[in-house]
């Protein structure tokens, strides 16, 4: 993978075999598998496994490192980050109940999200008290059919903006603005709250298959590498090709 790239790689939950889950718990840490003893439901614990599998198993595909091998931490703002000494590896997780998603770069401060479309919450009224004011009027334009695959273009690139960053909800969702011309060009807006370099940052939204949007967000100041190549693959950890 060149410096220029970005790898999102994305399991399907339903499509992982049952006798794989023993190999993916015995994959994580020690302090991994307390956490995930806290979950309350075995489907809980077992999404847990899958998703420290697939990071582990995906950072594997570019290091010559054993997925059980992989050491991470946390970074200035609690972000996970790879603990293995000489690696400049960074990845990003993001999950649904029915998929699993990890992304891949070098030295790029990236975040990722994806949402499950198909939910009953009212996303308007929580677009009302989160999106920005030119959000609002991009999302009300739209035929009543469209706000909601909208609402969730703009929500998971607000997630995948402030994971990248770092700092979470704490930036404020209104304190940046997106504007989407399509799926590759969009560009983002911050207030003065926040400092950051707008030209600074490439952001793509994904719309996997009809229950799910997706989104990346790239930091491509490191190197002023400029436009970056986003690919994308489907796997299953430790099944074999």
């Amino acid at each position: 993978m060149q410096d220029n790239e970005v790898h999102i790689w994305r399991t399907d939950i339903a499509q992982v075999p049952r006798t794989l889950l023993p190999r993916y718990y015995q994959l994580m840490s020690a302090q991994e598998q307390v956490r995930n003893q806290r979950y309350r439901t075995e489907a809980l614990r077992d999404g847990d496994a899958i998703t420290r599998a697939l990071a582990r198993t995906v950072l594997s595909r570019y290091a010559d490192i054993q997925p059980a091998q992989w050491s991470f931490t946390k970074g200035k703002h609690g972000k996970p980050e790879v603990n293995n000494p000489g690696i400049d590896l960074r990845f990003n997780l993001s999950h649904t109940s029915q998929v699993v998603a990890c992304v891949v770069t070098r030295q790029h401060d990236i975040g990722l999200d994806i949402e499950h479309i198909e939910r009953n919450n009212n996303v308007l009224a929580i677009a009302d008290r989160y999106f920005s004011p030119s959000e609002l009027t991009d999302l009300f334009s739209l035929p009543a059919d469209q706000q909601k695959d909208r609402f969730f273009d703009y929500w998971t690139l607000k997630e995948a903006y402030m994971k990248a960053d770092g700092r979470g909800i704490s930036l404020g969702l209104g304190n940046f603005s997106f504007t989407i011309s399509d799926a590759a060009t969009i560009s983002v807006s911050f207030s003065e709250k926040i400092k950051q370099d707008a030209a600074a940052w490439q952001f793509q939204l994904f719309h996997p298959d009809n229950r799910h949007r997706m989104a990346v967000a790239i930091n491509t100041s490191p190197g002023n590498s400029g436009q970056i190549a986003v690919s994308h693959f489907e796997t299953i950890p430790l099944q074999m090709p």
